[in-house]
């Protein structure tokens, strides 16, 4: 509800950091999974959904926050993370443990990586 700017700065931020979470992802656990045997037919839907998210990101990251379809664009980014976090935590989540994924050693590379590309954007 706040003004242009506002709205500008948080949905920014959100954008941002969907995009460090969407990379360490892609980089680091989803090979993982598949190294671990976990079914392809999962990781290729979440990549998928990580394509659907960086498309709304940049359409956000183009377009100025007065823009009529600006604030649609984050409700349906919101959903979509929505779903792709409940699918990760019921399905994906489960498959790597049933794979036995060595999930804590998983979470500190995954955390260490995190921390280099905030540091990373954070200096630009």
């Amino acid at each position: 509800d706040g003004d242009a700017t506002d709205r500008r700065a948080l949905s920014t931020r959100i954008c941002g950091m969907l995009a460090v979470h969407a990379m360490i992802e892609e980089e680091i656990f989803y090979p993982a999974a598949r190294k671990a045997g976990v079914d392809s037919d999962l990781l290729d839907e979440a990549q998928i959904e990580h394509g659907s998210v960086k498309q709304l990101i940049a359409e956000i990251g183009a377009a100025r926050a007065s823009e009529p379809l600006y604030d649609a664009r984050l409700q349906v980014l919101g959903e979509y993370v929505r779903h792709h976090v409940k699918e990760e935590e019921s399905e994906l989540f489960p498959a790597c443990r049933k794979a036995e994924m060595d999930m804590g050693a998983l979470g500190a590379r995954l955390r260490k990586r995190k921390d280099q590309l905030i540091r990373k954007l954070g200096a630009n």
